[in-house]
This record gives structure tokens, C-alpha cells and sequence, in this order.
């Protein structure tokens, strides 16, 4: 499948002088962790124009937490409001935590996988 990797260089290809990517979340593993920050120092080193962000919350353990928190504050308000929803492909119970992984390491995941206690699932765990 399509490695995060793979997308971040995509999308640095198809991006014109001045345009700039923003990757949110995680590598899918951390063995993908080096060889995306091996891209974003490369990006660093030979500007073209283009830029590239990773933006996670590990990065608020090593940084300046301000932006993350004003970040948090106003997504947790857009969700409370209803003018935004999370995309959620498929829920587990956490009990199936390893099923749940086995589908984000196959690269096909459009949106979250959750993890839910079983009490609160009131059915099929595939459900959406």
C-alpha cells in the first residue's frame, strides 16, 4: 500500500513555488519516522519554494505548547458545535486493539479507526 512517506513526496511533487504541505498525526510506524524527518530536513536544505509541516501532538511535548492548546480549544468547539465530524472508517472494541492495527498498517484507511468500549458499541463492531 501507500506509505505516509510516499504521500508527503507526492504531494510535494504536485505542489507549486510558495505552496506548502501539512502532514498531521503519526507514521503509520515508527520505522517510517526517520525517512520522513530525512524529507523535511532535505525540504529544509534545498528550498525550492515549497514547505512542509509535521504537526502532531508528540510535537507538543517538545515544543511550545500554545498553538497546540489554542489548536485543541477550537477544534473541540467546531466538534461541539457540529460544524465539523470526524471521518470514522470502522470501530473495534478495544479488546481487538491488534485487528485495529492490522488495518492501519495496511495503508487502506480513509478517516480513524476508534477503539470503543465494548458497552458503548450497541452492535457490530464494523459498524461506522
Amino acid at each position: 500500500g501507500t506509505t505516509r512517506l510516499d504521500t508527503i513526496r507526492s504531494s510535494l511533487s504536485l505542489l507549486r513555488r510558495g505552496g506548502r504541505v501539512v502532514s498531521y498525526g503519526e507514521p503509520a510506524s515508527l520505522g517510517d519516522l526517520p525517512r520522513i524527518l530525512g524529507t523535511l530536513v532535505r525540504q529544509k536544505l534545498t528550498p525550492d519554494g515549497k514547505s512542509f509541516t509535521l504537526y502532531g501532538t508528540s510535537s507538543y511535548f517538545l515544543g511550545n505548547r500554545r498553538p497546540y492548546e489554542q489548536d485543541w480549544a477550537t477544534l473541540f468547539h467546531l466538534l461541539e458545535t457540529r460544524q465539523i465530524a470526524p471521518v470514522i472508517m470502522r470501530r473495534f472494541p478495544i479488546l481487538e486493539a491488534a485487528k485495529a492495527n492490522e488495518l492501519l498498517e495496511s495503508g487502506t484507511v480513509v478517516g480513524n479507526v476508534v477503539l470503543v468500549a465494548p458497552e458503548l458499541l450497541n452492535g457490530d463492531a464494523s459498524s461506522s
